[in-house]
């Protein structure tokens, strides 16, 4: 009996050991990480800037000598104050329609209410390039008055460059954005006028 007793014991050790062996060998069903992990997608255009643009009224202090030197100047219409982008850029100022008196002379008079004349006129200055080679820049001949026009606008900053390994944005970039107004005797009347300038930006991709 006790002879008995002392194999059953063997027999049930033996099976404990069978069973606890079963979790060692499971390992080998465990899944297991590949080494690397793929992030992947484009980079779209981005642009960000900063800036004070108030509405003026400088035609409440118009006076004599404006009339005599034919013109008026306001500073600093638009100051960029900040601008950043990713890639190639230019910014585009649209002029819109002209708000004239009621008896403003719709022939003889340099301004049109369509906005198709030439009497607006943008200069940019005082620029912070934001890259070492070509940064923010006034465009074409902007840096000095030129005239704007409706529609499609004028192009008159850009900056940033495309090509292979040369491709880059600018930060940090800074510039303001002058207004001239032609201002004549004859034509330009008492009254209340008004005009909206509009800036926009847009990717350059070449």
């Amino acid at each position: 009996m006790r002879k008995r007793l002392s194999i059953m014991m063997a027999i049930a050790v033996t099976v404990g050991m069978f069973f606890m062996a079963g979790p060692v060998m499971a390992v080998d069903d465990v899944d297991t990480h590949d080494g690397g992990t793929t992030m992947s997608g484009t980079v779209p255009f981005c642009a960000n800037w900063e800036l004070t643009e108030p509405d003026v009224t400088p035609f409440t202090a118009v006076t004599q000598s404006i009339y005599e030197a034919n013109e008026f100047i306001v500073t600093d219409l638009i100051q960029i104050t900040d601008f950043d982008c990713n890639t190639k850029f230019k910014i585009t100022a649209t002029k819109g329609l002209w708000t004239l008196p009621a008896d403003y002379h719709a022939t003889d008079g340099a301004k049109k209410a369509a906005g198709s004349d030439s009497d607006l006129l943008l200069m940019v200055d005082n620029v912070t390039a934001g890259y070492t080679s070509d940064g923010l820049a006034a465009l074409g001949a902007y840096g000095a008055y030129t005239a704007i026009v409706t529609g499609a606008g004028s192009d008159i900053i850009g900056g940033g460059a495309v090509g292979a390994a040369a491709g880059h944005g600018v930060e940090n970039a800074v510039c303001d954005v002058n207004a001239k107004i032609l201002m004549d005797w004859s034509t330009d009347i008492v009254g209340a006028y008004s005009i909206t300038t509009t800036l926009s930006i847009t990717e350059v991709t070449e």
